[in-house]
């Protein structure tokens, strides 16, 4: 992904003199570049509670199966401080759609993920016209590990390989059809700070 979307994030900065205002123009590219690629590779998405079916169990052995991804999206702020003061730099969304992900998620403890989709990246500095753009994202089969801990009601996925799959996601709906889950990220990289509100939701095929 980050061939595609750092490269055009990375672009617009250039050319938007508001930001050099703030931070010399390099250091912050590679910052930013950081931290887009850091939020991004965690990917992620939103469903709708699907309150017709009952609730599961979580457990290895209930979670275990093929899954597709059905919607994708997440919003990240990046902001620093001025003058004591956090001032927001910038705000950005990604949605994904056109869906060909493979999820297996095994009753071992492991899982892989793997395919492609589009994704819509909308990203608005502050005082600064706003720049959507479009991306078909691909990327090739990563196997790992997940945890449960079902007092906490989360699942945590660890992955050798940048995967979709990445970090601790709170379990917001666990049926017999739908896993949707939500990460709330925060990355402080020299004096950036990015929060991002991550989004999935996976179907049972």
């Amino acid at each position: 992904m980050q061939n595609g979307l750092l490269v055009k994030i990375n672009s617009y900065i250039v050319r938007n003199l508001h930001f050099t205002i703030i931070f010399d123009k390099l250091i912050f590219m590679n910052k930013l570049k950081y931290i887009f690629f850091a939020v991004i590779t965690l990917t992620l998405l939103s469903c709708a509670d699907n309150s017709t079916e009952p609730e599961l169990i979580l457990s290895n052995e209930s979670l275990a199966g093929n899954y597709d991804i059905t919607v994708l999206n997440s919003d990240i702020e990046t902001s620093t401080v001025v003058a004591n003061v956090p001032v927001t730099i910038a705000n950005a969304s990604l949605v994904g759609d056109t869906f060909q992900v493979d999820v297996v998620i095994n009753a071992d403890g492991t899982f892989s993920a793997g395919g492609q989709y589009r994704v819509v990246s909308t990203i608005t500095p502050v005082g600064s016209d706003t720049i959507t753009e479009t991306e078909i994202v691909t990327f090739e089969p990563a196997s790992g590990s997940y945890t449960l801990n079902t007092l906490e009601n989360t699942i945590t996925f660890s992955t050798q390989d940048v995967s979709l799959l990445e970090g601790t996601f709170n379990v917001i709906v666990f049926n017999e059809t739908t896993f949707t889950l939500n990460q709330q990220v925060e990355e402080v990289v020299g004096d950036l700070t990015v929060r991002a509100n991550v989004n999935l939701s996976l179907e049972r095929k």
